[in-house]
Parts: structure tokens; C-alpha cells; sequence
């Protein structure tokens, strides 16, 4: 190559700068990153994002605007785990690298399970900023070229020249549009079909004696007649070609009714300047083996003009990357006038690399003597990309099977096991791998319906997890209820199943122990509710009789005592019935206000309602929260006390003109059992902040504009 080589450092990122949301919820960490990131990476551009959520949004809002995203795990509204299966669901594709301090197997583990681009774990020094802009960079690189060869595909679905592409065994794999229209087949009909399909019976022989030989040798091009699906004959240019995995190319251009006029040479040469790959005609005779002839593809995958191609070495494509062993392989093949295929890095004009599959050809003329050598060029660095990418999936099986905590298991289409790691062999109790390797999977978990699972195999996407719950028979019959992850793959061109099994033993004996919890709950609510409240209602009436039938210092004592227990009851069946689940619907705040005031325990309080608010609550919570505040006004402020219920800007307030609460108390006066009166339960005000979190509001306590308490509660 002439002058120095290409950088190898890709074009895009040296020109299209590489935009990052970061999301963590330490700020001046996020601010850290960026700042490393974007003074010591020339083209990288940091976002920062502490609210997983609102990052989101920008995500939706801004659908290109990112490239990667680089996340936190442990944040307190969404784990970094969570914010990347829900990326996955807005944008398959996006990278994403989870950076964390909390590094551990469980955390990778679930991480490849949800499709994570890379995982790095935060360490101290500049060190770590450089490997993750490196591997963010890596990323993105590989993230545009895909982008950029799916539009490639496009191309070639588009093009007016038809492509077609054929097994080992001469049956059609693909066809493109062009190709379809051409033979008068619709392509899903044409998928399947022999080549000897579309030649008349009587031209068979001559394919396979004479044009499928040549191809092998390097390419064979020429004209040939073809019949259509109506019987009816075209006259085509036609190009045929053999990749290294024994696939045969077909193309096909200037197609014709046969007994139209022969194609001239100035519109076969047209025709070939058009062809969809790379076409190079050198000169063998001239010094150094000079570019004769390049045609429009070339052109347009080497980013070069005609005029800074011809006379020149095929080797100005070369570059530091460049396989010194295959530029050595196509010389010999030169020099010995022989046919080669070889695979190697080719860089383009702009520096950019690609992976290029080169076959050339000697041409000979009439006497045997040699012409031309022909090279043809064809761009596979999307297959390279997809066996890198293979090759990661297997490395990450790899790490899975060694170190994962959970049981990993692989099956195919089929439910039979191919392989489980230790840690499934030991859990379920097997002696060695061999002895579960056969099985299906319907064997060892007895929730598995065969032809259910089977449908559900075959439509799961690839490389989409899913979630769901089963269980794992022991060898010695007894089972494990375990969450299961799985992922489909496509390893070689075969389908397969990666389960990541976790026990969940622990989780199903909470979820127990919680069922047993309630019914005991329930019925403790049942005894409070009925078999203690009743017996206290009689109490008091007969308490009332008592009263008029005699006159005794003793009563009011009595009295005091049996309202002392009925607050108790009634705050021990609000904590009770904290236990269910909160249902909000629009309430008036007034309306409620005034109900719960007419259990007011004194007739010498007043009530001052000031609020015009509808809010989003669960009403019957909403009503112990506000009797408990007013119960308490009057408890401190006696029974001539007045309390308000008036609107803030972001929710509403209660207050009272009685003494209010010492600052030295605010802090505990939510605590159970903390109360300053003998009437007092304790547990009225830790019932009102149970309320207030069960709602995801936020309560606060003031002092009132006459002294008294002031509760704020946010409900916005």
C-alpha cells in the first residue's frame, strides 16, 4: 500500500460523535464520569440522568438521539436490571452497559438474561473512565455497522439485477424481488426449488458439465436461457459464483424474451459496471499486475474513484490489519495463473475497515494463453460481525456454566437436554452431567405441557428473555419451585434454549409463612372486631344505667377507661387493615372531613373545613387518617379546641389552636406507642404515617399560625 496505512480506529467514530445517557442517582459520580469522559475521548458526548424514569422518557421522547446507555444497578426507584428491560422494550437494539459498584455473579447473571450489551464493574482510578469509553465505543462501532448493513440488505432487496442465492445441494435459499420477477415465480413459491427448475431439459447437462465447473474454479459468467413459471423463456445475463461454504451465487441482468436480439458488448460491459458486487479486471502482463477495469460496486465499497483504481495494485487496499498469510495465498495463486478464495481485512478510502471475501480467476484465451485475472469483492463484514457475535454468546455461556449461582440448563426445539451446568447436576441431586443429558425437560418439571411448550418454543423471539415460574423433580422425587429464564438462540444454525434456573425455595416459604401471617391477621381482626367490641359496648350501657341510678366518683373513671379501650380497638384493626391493599378513587375532602367530625369525641370542639379539593385516595384510609388527627387535637387541645381542613398548593393540611407539639417531639411523635396523655393509645399519629405511605404521599409537622399543630400532607 502506498503512503501510510489507514487508521484503525473506525471513520464513524472519528466523525460522528457518540452520544451517552448515563443514568446513577449519585450525582456528583454521574458528574465525575462525564467529565472524564468527554475531556479525555475526543467525540464523546455524556448525558447525565439520576431518575432511571425520567430517563426513560428522554429515551422514548429522543428515540435517536442516544447511541448507548451506560446505567447504575442499585438505584432506589428502578435497579439498573429493571431500566434495561424496559430499554429492550422500547429499543431491541440499543447498547447498554451496565457500570456498577455492585459487582457479583447474580448480578451478571441476571444482566446477560435481560440482554445487556457489556458489563463493567466500577473500580478506582482513571483506569476504569478509559475501559469504559472504550467499551462504550466498541459498542456504538458495532451498533452502526449493523444499522448500516441492514440498510445494505435493503440495497440488495431493492436492486434491479437479480440476486439469488442456492444451497450445497443446488436448492434456492434467497432470491431477491428482481430475481423473483425475472423467472415469473413469487419468491416464498421459488424458496426450495432445484436450479434445474428454471433451465429446459435439454441445457441440464451443459450446466453441470460445463458452467458449475467453472464456477468453481473462480466465477463463470455468460448468457443463458431461462424458462419462467408460465413455460414462457427469458435471455439473461447471468453470473454464477461459489462461496466458501459451497453456496452458489447467482445473479442475473438485462433479461429478455428469448429470439430478442443478442445483447452488444458496450451494454454487457454497462450490464457488468452494474453487477451488485465487486468486479476488478488486472493485467498480468503489464508490471505489477495493474487494475484494468472496476465497476460501480467496487467503486462504492471501497469509497474510491475509477480514477484512483486504475493502474494501480489491488494491494492500496491493504492496511495494518491486513492477513499477511491470505495477501500471500492469492499471490501464489497468481503466480501459478490458479483460481483463489481468501477472507481478509480491506480498508476503504476514507480509513474505514471492512471485511472483504476476495475470489479471483485467470482468463485465457482460444490458445491458453493468459488475458486477464478477474477479482470479484464481496463486503461480508456483517457474517464476520454475526460469528463475533456468536463467538460472545459463547463465551458468555461459558462464564454462565462456571460461575453462575443458579442452575443453567440448554435444551433444543425439541425439550431434549444438551447440557446442564454443575450447579443443576448437584441441586437436583444427579451424580454426573451424562446421567441428565437426554432427558426432557417435561421429565423434570412435572408443570410442563409438551405440545404447549413446543408452540411456545417456536415463537419465542431470539435473544428476547422471558420470565416465568416451574419446578425441578430431584432424583429422589422431592421438587424445587424455581424461576426460570429463557432465551432463545441460534448457535450454528441450530435452534437452542438457554434456561437460567433460580431456587426460589426461600421465596415460596415467605410467601407462605405471609398467607399464614394474614389468616392469622384475619383472624385476630375478627376477635378485636366482634369478641372484645362487644362485650365493651355492653359495659358502657351498662355503665350508662349505673350512672342514672346512682351518683359515684367512680363512673367517670369507668367511663374514661372504656374510651380509652375503644380507641385501642380502633387503632389496632387501622393497623390491621393497613395490611390490604390501598384502592384510590376520586374523594372530596370536605365531604370526608365532615363524616369523620361527627365521631368527634367531644360536642365542644368546632370544626373549620376550608378545602374545595378532590383528591386520589383510598377513602376508608383517608377517614381513619383524619380522625386520628382530629382525635388528637382534641386529646391535647381540649374540648373547646378548633381544627381547620383547608387546600395547600400540593395536597392539604390539618390544624388546631391548641398548645401544639414541642419541637424536641416532632420526631417521634409518629413512633408507636409514643403519647404524652393518659388517654393516649400511642398509635393514633404512627397510623396516620402508615396511611400517608401506603398513599406514596409525605406528611410533615409545623406549628399553626396560633400555636397550635399543623400536619401537611403532599399528595402530588
Amino acid at each position: 500500500m502506498d503512503g501510510n496505512p489507514p487508521s484503525r480506529q473506525s471513520f464513524l467514530s472519528e466523525t460522528k460523535t457518540i452520544d451517552v445517557l448515563h443514568v446513577d442517582d449519585d450525582p456528583d459520580f454521574a458528574s465525575l464520569v462525564a467529565t472524564f469522559l468527554e475531556r479525555t475521548h475526543e467525540g464523546i458526548s455524556v448525558r447525565t440522568e439520576a431518575d432511571p424514569t425520567e430517563a426513560l422518557s428522554l429515551i422514548r421522547a429522543e428515540s435517536t438521539a442516544f447511541d448507548c446507555v451506560v446505567s447504575d444497578y442499585d438505584m432506589p426507584e428502578m435497579t439498573g436490571i429493571e431500566l434495561l428491560e424496559r430499554v429492550r422494550e422500547e429499543r431491541p437494539a440499543l447498547p447498554f452497559v451496565l457500570f456498577t459498584g455492585k459487582g457479583s455473579e447474580e448480578v451478571a447473571s441476571d444482566a446477560i438474561a435481560a440482554g445487556v450489551t457489556d458489563y463493567l464493574q466500577k473500580g478506582g482510578g482513571k483506569d476504569q473512565y478509559d475501559l469504559l469509553a472504550n467499551r462504550v465505543r466498541n459498542a456504538v462501532e458495532r451498533y452502526w455497522a449493523e444499522r448500516y448493513l441492514d440498510r445494505g440488505m435493503e440495497a440488495i432487496e431493492t436492486a434491479q439485477d437479480g440476486i439469488s442465492i442456492l444451497d450445497g445441494d443446488g436448492h434456492v435459499e434467497y432470491l431477491n424481488t428482481a430475481a423473483a420477477e425475472m423467472l415469473g415465480y413469487d419468491r416464498r413459491e421459488a424458496i426450495g426449488l432445484h436450479w434445474e427448475t428454471f433451465y429446459d431439459d435439454d441445457r441440464v447437462d451443459e450446466v453441470y458439465d460445463d458452467l458449475l465447473p467453472k464456477a468453481r474454479t473462480g466465477r463463470w459468467k455468460g448468457t443463458t436461457s431461462f424458462v419462467r413459471e408460465d413455460g414462457t423463456e427469458i435471455v439473461a445475463e447471468h453470473g454464477l459464483s461459489y462461496t466458501d461454504d459451497g453456496s452458489l451465487i447467482c445473479t442475473l441482468s438485462n433479461p429478455r424474451r428469448d429470439g430478442e436480439i443478442d445483447l452488444s458488448r458496450s451494454v454487457k460491459e454497462q450490464a457488468m459496471d452494474k453487477a451488485p458486487i465487486g468486479v476488478v479486471l488486472t493485467d498480468p502482463a503489464r508490471e505489477d499486475n495493474p487494475i484494468i477495469y472496476a465497476n460501480d460496486a467496487f467503486t462504492e465499497l471501497t469509497g474510491y474513484d475509477k480514477s484512483e483504481v486504475i493502474g494501480r495494485n489491488c494491494r492500496f487496499l491493504q492496511g495494518e490489519q491486513t492477513s499477511e498469510d491470505a495477501v500471500a495465498r492469492l499471490r501464489a495463486a497468481i503466480d501459478d495463473q490458479e483460481s483463489a478464495t481468501v477472507e481478509l481485512r480491506n480498508y476503504r478510502a476514507d480509513g474505514t475497515e471492512f471485511w472483504n471475501r476476495v475470489r479471483i480467476a485467470p482468463v485465457f484465451d482460444a490458445e491458453g494463453s493468459l488475458k486477464v485475472f478477474v477479482g470479484f469483492q464481496d463486503d461480508i463484514t456483517r457474517s464476520k460481525a454475526q460469528a463475533e457475535k456468536l463467538s460472545k454468546h459463547s463465551a458468555y455461556l461459558e462464564a454462565l456454566f462456571e460461575h453462575s449461582p443458579d442452575m443453567v440448563a440448554v435444551h433444543d426445539a425439541d425439550g431434549v437436554l444438551r447440557d446442564v451446568n454443575d450447579r443443576f447436576r448437584e441441586k437436583l441431586g444427579y451424580e454426573t452431567t451424562d446421567a441428565l443429558v437426554g432427558k426432557e425437560v417435561w421429565d423434570l418439571d412435572p408443570t410442563v405441557d409438551p405440545d404447549h411448550a413446543r408452540e411456545f418454543w417456536a415463537e419465542l423471539e431470539p435473544n428476547t428473555p422471558r420470565r416465568f415460574e416451574g419446578e425441578l423433580t430431584r432424583s429422589d422425587g422431592t421438587t424445587i419451585p424455581v424461576e426460570i429464564h429463557l432465551i432463545r438462540l441460534n448457535v450454528d444454525g441450530t435452534d437452542l434454549f438457554l434456561a437460567i434456573d433460580r431456587d426460589i425455595s426461600a421465596q415460596k416459604r415467605r410467601e407462605e409463612t405471609l398467607l399464614e401471617r394474614n389468616d392469622q391477621l384475619d383472624r385476630f381482626t375478627s376477635v378485636v372486631s366482634h369478641d372484645l367490641r362487644g362485650p365493651i359496648q355492653v359495659a358502657r350501657g351498662r355503665l350508662d344505667l349505673l350512672r342514672e341510678e346512682c351518683d359515684s366518683e367512680h363512673i367517670e373513671d369507668i367511663d374514661a377507661a372504656h374510651r380509652r379501650m375503644d380507641a385501642l380497638i380502633e387503632d389496632l384493626l387501622a393497623l390491621a387493615r393497613d395490611e390490604a391493599e390501598t384502592t384510590v378513587e376520586p374523594v372530596e375532602l370536605a365531604t370526608v372531613a365532615a363524616e369523620c367530625w361527627t365521631t368527634a369525641p367531644t360536642e365542644s370542639a368546632t370544626l373549620d373545613i376550608r378545602s374545595t379539593k378532590t383528591i386520589e385516595a383510598d377513602v376508608d384510609q383517608l377517614r381513619q387518617l383524619l380522625e386520628n388527627l382530629m382525635r388528637n387535637a382534641v386529646e391535647h387541645g381540649g374540648d373547646a379546641v378548633t381544627v381547620r381542613v383547608g387546600d395547600t398548593d400540593d395536597g392539604f393540611f390539618v390544624e388546631d389552636d391548641g398548645s401544639g407539639i414541642p419541637a424536641t417531639e416532632r420526631d417521634s411523635v409518629f413512633e408507636p406507642g409514643h403519647t404524652t396523655t393518659d388517654e393516649g393509645t400511642g398509635l393514633g399519629l404512627h397510623i396516620v404515617r402508615q396511611v400517608v405511605e401506603a398513599h406514596g404521599w409525605e406528611i410533615t409537622l409545623t406549628t399553626a399560625d396560633g400555636g397550635g399543630a399543623r400536619f401537611e400532607i403532599i399528595t402530588r
